[in-house]
């Protein structure tokens, strides 16, 4: 159950996974696995966070 102390919290989790995504796009577009695959492992650890707060 989300709880009023968890907004501040999810605001975050969910900033991080917009920067994540546009990481991914980024590295998608300059053609570069490296980055690419970072970012990707960023947002499920992010979308792993999230699933647990809801």
């Amino acid at each position: 159950m989300l709880k009023e102390g968890d907004i501040p919290i999810l605001n975050q989790i969910i900033k991080s996974l917009e920067e994540s995504f546009n990481q991914m796009k980024e590295a998608q577009r300059k053609k570069n696995p490296e980055k690419f695959n970072e970012a990707k492992k960023l947002l499920i650890q992010t979308q792993k966070r999230l699933s647990e707060k809801i």
